[in-house]
Order: structure tokens, then C-alpha cells, then sequence
């Protein structure tokens, strides 16, 4: 009988040894940007019932800020088979996510209450205590446009608020002022909360330029705030990904590269949001660091588009940068 328990037990260690390679297999294809292979390794996992891997899915889905071509080539019934729990009897498919909150998952409960787009700053201490910090970033900004204004200054004093937000909710707190989004994350980057003439035709025209991005202000080497902005961009942790793709690719073009690659993120604010889908699987740093987001900076460049809807000419961005230029017109091949 000894036997007969110690061989079950030995099959459930190979069978989960094997679930815990094939998850730890998906993550390192999908940092390596490769969506192909990993993500139905990912949907085969979430569909014999591995948690992690029905959390992580759910996550990519909605957080992928750069689709590869790979994901825009499905069709909305593909997509939702490789995505969602697929029931045959009914039009609908349920978020993974969804189901791992009924099922009682603290941590999905946490992240499917921070999409919602009323104010919870319970939410944002859950998310954090569970390691989570990146997955505040949207419920931090629900609650700096919509709470009261006990609730931006709690938020604002709060531990747990990413150190990026901070502008974004001081912004929504003060008086408001002149492009005082882009104003904010300028005291943010400069560190000087108090000496920005919000008056000086330079000094405006960088913040719209940070608060808006392409076509938008001054981003001229000339503006005076031009050099450290660009030294912000190629040095801030949250903006890493950047740095990597132009430091990798622009050589002495690299900072012009980075202030190209800000701007048609869409300024400051889009620029930080570039993070990983579930910390808990995937740190920051690794996240980071890796060719995933290198290649999420580089599709959503490519993708982006002007106010007009139309993809940004790639004139105007060799104005900022020719090799960013080049890097955005090859990967737009690959859409084609």
C-alpha cells in the first residue's frame, strides 16, 4: 500500500512539476516577445485549471499596450478561444480573471475591482500588500479624476502611491492652471516644485509636449527643458524600456531616439504605463528589462496614432530622431 501511495504521490509531483515548467516556459517565450508560442501554452494551462496561468492570461489581454501581429491577426472568435473560459452554450465568454474571483482568488478579486471606474482606495493598498504595485496605477488615476478631494489627498499621502503618479494627482488637487498636467510632470522630472514660470512660452510648450506627446508643444533641443527631460527619459526606471530599445539600436542617436519614443507614447503620462502584467509571476525589474518591453515601446510607437487618426508621418518623426524613424518603419512591415 506504502507503494501504491508513494507512486501517486510521485505522478502529482511529475504532473505539477511539469504544469510549473510549462507556465515558467510561456513567461520566458513571452518576454521574449514571442506571443506566437507562448500564449496558447498559456490558454491550454488556464483551461486545465492552473490559476496563475488563468491570472496572467487575463492580465496580457488587457494590459499588452504593443499587440504584436500576431494578436491583431486573430479574429474575434479566435481571440476570445485563446483568451476566456469558452462556454459552447452561450455567446459569452468569461474573463479568466472572472472566474478565478468566484472561485475565491483574493488577488484576481483585487484586480478585477481596480478596472472598475469608481473610486476605491481600498483597492490600492490591497493590490500593493499583495505585491501588486503596478496593477494601482489605474485605480490611483480613478480616484485622482473622480474621488473627493479627501480622497486625492489621502491618495496622495499615501505609501502606496506609485512614486510617477504623484504628479498626476497633484495636478487634479491644485489650483488648476495653464497645461498644468504637463506642468506637473515637469516639477515631477525636475524636482523643483516651485521655479517653473508657468507663464514662459518654453516652459508651456514642454508641458504640452509631456502632457499630450506627438505633434504637440516644444520638444525642440532648443527649449531649455529639453536636455533633461531627454536625460529622464534615458535614465528613469519607469521609462527603461526605451533606454534599452534606443541605447540598442540608435547609438549616438539613442537620446533623440528616447525623446521620439515619449512623444508617441503620448506624453508623461502614457509613457509610465508601460509595466508588467502580474508581478507575482513577473517582476518589474525583469519585466523591464526584458525584450517584451523593449518591443511593447517599439509596436506602440508603430501603431500609434496622430489626431487625425492617421499613423504619425515618419518625416516628422525623423525630426525628432531619423533612427527611431527607421526602427518604427520596419516594425510597421511587419503589420502588413
Amino acid at each position: 500500500m506504502k507503494q501504491i501511495i508513494a507512486s501517486f504521490a510521485l505522478l502529482f509531483g511529475v504532473g505539477f512539476a511539469a504544469a510549473g515548467s510549462d507556465l515558467q516556459d510561456a513567461i520566458d517565450l513571452w518576454l521574449s516577445g514571442n506571443d506566437t508560442d507562448s500564449l496558447p501554452i498559456l490558454s491550454n494551462l488556464a483551461k486545465s485549471g492552473d490559476s496563475d496561468a488563468r491570472v496572467l492570461l487575463a492580465q496580457i489581454e488587457v494590459t499588452d499596450k504593443g499587440p504584436s501581429p500576431y494578436r491583431l491577426s486573430l479574429n474575434k472568435q479566435q481571440s476570445r478561444d485563446l483568451f476566456r473560459q469558452v462556454d459552447e452554450t452561450s455567446p459569452f465568454a468569461a474573463s479568466w480573471l472572472t472566474v478565478e474571483a468566484r472561485n475565491g482568488d483574493p488577488l484576481a478579486q483585487a484586480l478585477l475591482l481596480a478596472r472598475s471606474a469608481a473610486p476605491n482606495l481600498n483597492v490600492i493598498s490591497q493590490l500593493a500588500i499583495l505585491g501588486e504595485q503596478q496593477a494601482t496605477d489605474h485605480p490611483s488615476r480613478i480616484v485622482s479624476l473622480y474621488g473627493t478631494a479627501e480622497d486625492r489627498q489621502a491618495l496622495s499621502q499615501s505609501p502606496y502611491l506609485l512614486s510617477e503618479l504623484a504628479p498626476y494627482v497633484a495636478y487634479l488637487s491644485d489650483m488648476p492652471e495653464p497645461r498644468g498636467d504637463g506642468l506637473a510632470a515637469l516639477r515631477h522630472i525636475t524636482g523643483d516644485t516651485d521655479g517653473i514660470d508657468a507663464s514662459d512660452a518654453e516652459t508651456l510648450g514642454m508641458a504640452e509636449q509631456l502632457a499630450l506627446g506627438f505633434g504637440f508643444g516644444d520638444a525642440s533641443p532648443a527649449n531649455r527643458w529639453h536636455k533633461v527631460v531627454q536625460d529622464w527619459v534615458m535614465t528613469a526606471p519607469e521609462t527603461r524600456p526605451i533606454a534599452n530599445l534606443c541605447s540598442a539600436h540608435c547609438g549616438s542617436q539613442a537620446l533623440a531616439c528616447g525623446m521620439a519614443m515619449m512623444a508617441l507614447a503620448g506624453g508623461y503620462y502614457e509613457v509610465i504605463r508601460i509595466d508588467s502584467p502580474l508581478e507575482k509571476l513577473i517582476p518589474q525589474d525583469a519585466f523591464l528589462n526584458s525584450q517584451r518591453a523593449q518591443l511593447m515601446t517599439l509596436r506602440r510607437a508603430a501603431l500609434a496614432r496622430s489626431e487625425t487618426n492617421n499613423p504619425p508621418e515618419l518625416s516628422k518623426i525623423a525630426a525628432y530622431s531619423q533612427c527611431a524613424a527607421d526602427l518604427i518603419q520596419e516594425e510597421r512591415r511587419a503589420y502588413r
